[in-house]
């Protein structure tokens, strides 16, 4: 349903509007109002209109009055329309991304050219490479760093695939009039010793902009074309005989595409550009042996707020058995967990690096393997047996500065879990007893009835839960590898979480006095 409300003319700074329509949809007042003025059209000459006159305005709470609402909505509307030509601006400058993507030349949200710059740079010559396959131009500081995040996400470009193009800083952000529309309004912008490098006759040409805003660093890109070679050597021997002139000028009244850009940097991916974790993160190096349940989700997790290099190892194959609590599906059923893992996780995240995976067991490692490993910032177990466990404490001791060690597991039916951060050379069989179970254990199985299952057809063991019941687990062991990454530990120490006994008790378990909190994770000092 819609109103017309009468608006005195002349009576806005917008002087065109004399009445705006209200309308509510079928949802209301579990929707918003939409205000629209016609008069205002959709030319982007006023801030904050849409197609058709729809004026985007705060949201009013939906337990709010009917009236109320109503009321705030007109009242908003009211104040747009009387923006004085300083507010205009500022306004359009505040969402020059928004303003970008609405008079893109293709408004879909298809990611047509990925930013992998620094932010925060001068003007500068940068590097592309354009994916004939996707249509899409990847934009990097350098070819070195370009060609690493291409080959990580399963492309291999070759030397030749490499463009130069340029990356023009902004003083203040455009307002939708002052946007590109030909050639000219680019090439003018370039230097002229730039202008054979970045403009290749035949070849579309993307150029990135880069404009401090007042809610942050903002990206956006053009794509020129120009006349083909073969029309502009006509008369000329060769193209590099050409005059720049000639070349610029067959750019110049051709329209320009305007294209969204999607930051595809560490510093966007990790926290928006914002404070986060990442800038402590990115230089880190951790090894995980054992790419299993806890393993692999550990990586991710881990993988995900940032750490720079990951180290995996393993030497099981993946099998349908363990798709149900593994980050890995089915399509990697046969393959060699921590190589699999690797492959995954660096076209997931191809501006990280993955250079090692080894598909071994942590015994079978040669001594340059083991060179890889010892100079990372932490070293974590995850839920490797005990022979795993010996001989990674045993090697780490014996290096002159042996790295953080950090091992977690959890106990039947993952009631409870353990992470234990070593530094120096501390020693985890320390906190194990002569029939080689830890001392800190939160509950006992007596024979081990009912804490391990034996599969079908084979010796195989498991433990009863489920990947849901895992990651109380996960997620502490996660907290305390972050915190030691960004030297928030500052001793040796032992988390735990203490889940709900009642699951030990009903399948025939005992709780340890040491079993002291329900749903809690402790830290205790170490030993």
């Amino acid at each position: 349903m819609g109103w017309q409300v009468s608006v005195p003319l002349g009576s806005l700074q917008l002087a065109e509007v004399d009445h705006l329509i209200l309308t509510i949809d079928n949802a209301f007042p579990n929707s918003q109002p939409r205000v629209f003025a016609p008069a205002a059209g959709s030319d982007y000459q006023w801030p904050h209109v849409e197609h058709a006159g729809l004026l985007c305005l705060r949201p009013s709470r939906n337990t709010a009055l009917i009236a109320e609402r109503i009321a705030i909505h007109l009242d908003d509307a009211e104040e747009l329309l009387n923006y004085h030509e300083a507010k205009r601006q500022e306004e359009f400058e505040r969402e020059f991304v928004a303003y970008w993507a609405q008079r893109a030349t293709n408004s879909s949200d298809r990611a047509r050219v990925l930013s992998l710059v620094s932010p925060h740079g001068l003007t500068r010559e940068v590097c592309y490479f354009y994916d004939g396959k996707t249509d899409r131009y990847v934009i990097a500081d350098d070819k070195t760093s370009l060609k690493k995040w291409l080959r990580n996400s399963g492309v291999k470009p070759g030397d030749m695939d490499f463009f130069p193009t340029w990356l023009f800083r902004l003083s203040r952000p455009w307002t939708p009039k002052d946007f590109p529309e030909n050639g000219e309004d680019v090439t003018r912008l370039l230097p002229q010793e730039m202008v054979r490098r970045c403009l290749t006759p035949g070849l579309r040409s993307p150029f990135l902009f880069e404009v401090h805003t007042a809610t942050g660093v903002a990206f956006a890109a053009v794509v020129l074309r120009g006349a083909e070679q073969k029309e502009l050597v006509k008369g000329f021997r060769h193209i590099t005989k050409v005059p720049i002139e000639r070349i610029t000028n067959s750019y110049a009244k051709r329209p320009v595409e305007r294209c969204k850009v999607s930051r595809v940097d560490g510093a966007w991916i990790h926290g928006r550009d914002h404070r986060s974790s990442y800038a402590g993160l990115k230089g880190r190096k951790v090894a995980i042996v054992g790419c299993g349940a806890i393993g692999s989700a550990l990586a991710r997790l881990l993988v995900q707020a940032g750490v720079g290099e990951t180290i995996l190892i393993d030497g099981d194959n993946l099998t349908t058995a363990n798709i149900s609590r593994h980050a890995l599906g089915i399509e990697y059923i046969g393959y060699n967990k921590a190589s699999a893992l690797q492959g995954a996780l660096q076209i997931q995240f191809p501006h990280l690096t993955f250079d090692h995976a080894f598909p071994k067991c942590f015994e079978q490692l040669s001594s340059k393997d083991l060179g890889h490993l010892a100079d990372a910032d932490l070293i974590i177990a995850a839920g490797i047996d005990f022979d795993g466990e010996a001989a990674l404490d045993a090697w780490r001791r014996t290096l002159p500065q042996p790295p953080a060690y950090m091992t977690t597991w959890a106990e039947a039916y993952a009631a409870a879990g353990h992470a234990v951060l070593l530094y120096g050379s501390k020693s985890i069989l320390a906190g194990f007893a002569a029939d080689e179970r830890p001392r800190f254990r939160l509950t006992d199985w007596p024979d081990e009835a009912g804490s391990l299952i034996v599969e079908a057809g084979c010796g195989n063991t498991f433990q009863p839960h489920g990947v849901v019941d895992l990651h109380p687990t996960v997620g502490l062991a996660a907290g305390l590898a972050l915190d030691t990454l960004l030297d928030k530990v500052p001793a040796s120490c032992r988390r735990v979480w203490m889940g709900d006994p009642a699951i030990v008790e009903c399948n025939g378990g005992k709780v340890l006095p040491t079993f002291t909190d329900r749903l809690t994770i402790r830290e205790f000092a170490w030993p």
